[in-house]
């Protein structure tokens, strides 16, 4: 419980941070700068969304299931395969990179677009490490890293603010550098392994890669469902998709909560008996609806006065995008910690599945909700598909682990003040630590 809740904090600092950086792009740029930037970063997702075939979840999976005396290898395996997933992803922006973007680009923008790609080739391998980390539960440095780089970019975007030198060139520039500070900062944690690793072993990266590839059908249809609407309104304008990431960012707030539980959950799940994971997955289910049904009544109330205050009078247009998408907060939430219980059992194929199902819907949808609705249809359109993964996946939950029943998904009133009890003292406990020692000393021990 420690964890989520710290976990949660460092996810809302973010959420925080990046409302933040949204708001100092909204002021110091126009619109369509915004739309450019943003599209250019968002290519650079997809990309990677492409290349890597679940290093994450395979870090996360074959470590826990490791013993000490095979780890050396399986760090040198993964290593090797995180270094040859972002020389790949490098590879495939230098070829389509220019072509798709140079168009809304001068000079300048061009080359700093050209190294922020650059920076691409480390981010397989920092989300390697901070699975291992995940892993063996150190989730002090992942939470560190995940506030502080995000907070030291958007301080130098408050400075270009301030000095009025605020431009695209410069953001991508400064955004470029956080993949290397976030590497650097999370690898150190890990230097004795790095000192003392071991041989790449093709029968390890054999079955990580056949663990990961069962799930990557899924990634790569989500991969383009996540980013298909973004895509499809940067084709209209760039404004557009600036009016649709801040509804996005507004919303998103709200998937601190599940996403916080989401992240501590799957190390969970793998070291829990089979015979009680049904029981242990039905409990976190039930206090993540909770938790994300109080957050979305509250974001809901402040989304309309604080849009228009923060970001200015032209993204009024963002405010029935945002609340359209909050209930995928939750369905999106719950539908990911059903996919994190049925990982946990080596069961990867419901990724492709589940998020096939989702594309389709979401882009089916979107043919029909754009054209009278713009931008609300696009918010209708995300929303119904993450309500698609949800079903999806809990029919496969129940064939594959336990059947639900009413019981096991609808929460009681007596879980609903343990869940506030159960915060309370986890917040509590995390302030008396704070003032013990400080929390830059706790990171240091993982």
């Amino acid at each position: 419980m420690k964890h989520t809740i710290q976990t949660f904090f460092s996810l809302f600092g973010v959420l925080f941070i990046n409302v933040f950086s949204s708001v100092l792009l909204s002021r110091g740029l126009t619109p369509d700068e915004r739309g450019i930037y943003l599209g250019i970063t968002m290519w650079s997702g997809f990309i990677y969304g492409l290349c890597d075939i679940g290093i994450y979840t395979s870090a996360v999976y074959f470590w826990g299931k490791s013993k000490e005396d095979e780890k050396r290898d399986v760090f040198a395996t993964l290593v090797w395969w995180a270094l040859g997933t972002g020389v790949i992803c490098v590879g495939v922006v230098a070829l389509l990179g220019d072509w798709m973007i140079k168009a809304h680009l001068d000079a300048a923008e061009m080359a700093a677009a050209r190294f922020y790609f650059f920076t691409t080739l480390f981010g397989p391998i920092t989300t390697m490490v901070t699975g291992i980390l995940a892993a063996e539960q150190r989730f002090s440095w992942i939470n560190l890293t995940r506030v502080g780089m995000p907070a030291i970019t958007t301080l130098f975007w408050l400075v270009y603010f301030l000095g009025k030198s605020l431009s695209v060139a410069m953001c991508l520039i400064t955004t470029g550098v956080l993949p290397l500070i976030t590497l650097f900062a999370l690898a150190w944690q890990l230097r004795d392994r790095f000192r003392q690793w071991g041989r790449f072993r093709l029968a390890i990266f054999r079955r990580a890669a056949w663990y990961g590839l069962r799930g990557y059908g899924g990634q790569l249809v989500g991969t383009f469902g996540n980013n298909s609407t973004q895509l499809l309104l940067f084709s209209l304008t760039p404004a557009a998709l600036a009016y649709y990431q801040t509804a996005g960012s507004a919303a998103g707030v709200l998937w601190a909560i599940p996403r916080a539980i989401i992240t501590t959950s799957l190390p969970e799940f793998v070291r829990t008996d089979p015979q009680l994971l049904h029981q242990r997955a039905c409990r976190i289910f039930r206090l993540t609806m909770l938790a994300t049904l109080a957050g979305m009544i509250a974001l809901g109330a402040a989304v309309p006065v604080l849009i228009p205050l923060l970001f200015g009078a032209p993204y009024v247009m963002s405010v029935l995008p945002a609340l359209i998408l909050m209930p995928a907060a939750l369905f999106g939430g719950l539908s990911e910690l059903l996919g994190n219980a049925l990982n946990s059992t080596g069961r990867t194929f419901h990724q492709t599945v589940a998020n096939a199902c989702t594309v389709g819907a979401t882009l089916l949808s979107l043919a029909i909700t754009i054209p009278p609705w713009g931008l609300n249809g696009a918010a209708v359109s995300s929303c119904f598909g993450f309500v698609v993964s949800f079903m999806v996946r809990v029919v496969w939950y129940s064939r594959c682990i336990h059947r639900f029943t009413w019981q096991d998904v609808i929460p009681t009133a007596a879980e609903a003040r343990e869940g506030v009890a159960l915060v309370r003292r986890a917040v509590q406990s995390l302030r008396r630590k704070a003032k013990e020692k400080p929390f830059v000393m706790s990171a240091r021990k993982g």
